[in-house]
């Protein structure tokens, strides 16, 4: 009987729903979020291809506190700028991440294992980090979302995924977002050490992280894109992220409205990005409608929710995102890199829906070329 109830489970594609809402339910002591631990980095170059080193890495000095007055042109070569690669970055998937397991699968050894052929990552889900601040922003935010699950050698792998919705806004962006956009990459270049602000921005290129780390009782492994480094706190071999920094712009606090809107909605996905990889320090530039950022602020990433004015709560995200993770366990069943299930939550949906897929080739994210080597090495 037990394994007929499997078998219909798993062909079944209307699953349990899984509550966001009331967010009170999950309004109790915080699940642990174990300090990141550093355990490797890759890069990206103008192609978005792969490179098993950390030439992105950038050097951004902080040389001030708290405030520093400065006349950064955000429109300044523009028109020279290799915009980001928007379809390719979507049909990247896992597959940079991946690629990296494959070259460390050696990290991935217990100490029972050690000496012995890999036969699992001992590790309970793997994904990239903008995946878990989405989650972790759900209780707090309407956009839908869908993400897409894999059980492979008892690891979860999580993938997401544009909904139409999303699709159809990148699609219709106006000129003025996708200059917003641009100008967002044009600050991290006036911010870089040693970057001449006359040539145009490369968007492709990055710089990622992978860190270990443990939420309660999952245990998890991801890829973060990073910014850069302090490089008088900066040295390797380092076990966290405590040198790096995020880089932010946002429109200048003018307002009542400015400041509800950069403590409601920023702080909360700002706090989100760096708490997930360790990273204690944000700077934000504030700009004018202009496009000129006239001043630097420094942000405490520990004291960002104290500024949130109970706008938004980090036990109810670490407990919403725990809870979350405990139905992707209960639901994901079958143990096969082809097979796939899918969750959604709709625009300001109150749940979280799970559907199996199946192999279904429009949704599987596992390449051939991963699972069939991660565990012949």
């Amino acid at each position: 009987m037990a394994s007929l109830k499997r078998k219909l489970n798993e062909e079944n594609c209307s699953l349990p729903y899984f509550e966001v809402h009331p967010r009170s339910k999950y309004n109790f002591s915080a699940a642990v979020l174990r300090r990141p631990m550093f355990i490797g980095d890759f890069s990206l170059n103008a192609k978005r291809q792969f490179c098993h080193d950390s030439r992105n890495l950038h050097y951004i000095s902080i040389k001030w506190q708290i405030f520093k007055k400065v006349n950064y042109d955000l429109n300044v070569a523009l028109d020279k700028a290799n915009r980001k690669l928007f379809e390719e970055t979507k049909n990247e998937k896992l597959d940079r991440l991946l690629e990296w397991i494959l070259l460390n699968s050696f990290k991935f050894h217990t100490r029972e294992s050690t000496g012995k052929p890999l036969k699992c990552l001992s590790t309970d889900f793997i994904c990239f980090r903008g995946l878990l601040t989405q989650l972790l922003c759900t209780p707090y935010e309407n956009e839908g979302w869908i993400v897409c699950a894999t059980k492979f050698r008892n690891t979860i792998y999580l993938c997401a995924y544009d909904t139409p919705e999303k699709q159809t806004d990148r699609e219709n962006e106006t000129e003025m977002q996708k200059r917003m956009s641009a100008w967002g990459y044009k600050f991290e270049h006036y911010m870089t050490d040693g970057c001449d602000p006359s040539e145009g921005v490369e968007e492709n290129e990055e710089y990622c992280c992978v860190v270990r780390s443990r939420l309660d009782n999952h245990s998890l492994v991801y890829g973060a894109e990073v910014d850069g480094a302090d490089p008088s706190l900066y040295k390797t071999p380092h076990a966290d992220l405590n040198a790096f920094i995020e880089l932010k712009t946002s429109k200048e606090l003018i307002r009542d409205a400015d400041h509800r809107t950069l403590h409601k909605f920023k702080l909360l996905k700002w706090w989100s990005q760096s708490k997930l990889v360790g990273i204690p320090r944000v700077v934000c530039g504030f700009r004018d409608k202009e496009g000129i950022v006239h001043t630097l602020k420094m942000f405490d990433v520990e004291e960002m929710p104290a500024m949130a004015q109970d706008h938004w709560k980090p036990n109810i995200m670490l407990n919403f995102v725990k809870t979350f993770l405990d139905y992707v366990k209960s639901c994901v069943q079958v143990d096969n890199p082809k097979a796939v299930y899918k969750f959604q939550r709709k625009h300001n949906g109150d749940v979280v829906s799970c559907t199996y897929l199946g192999h279904d080739h429009d949704w599987t994210f596992l390449p051939e070329w991963y699972f069939e080597k991660v565990f012949k090495g």
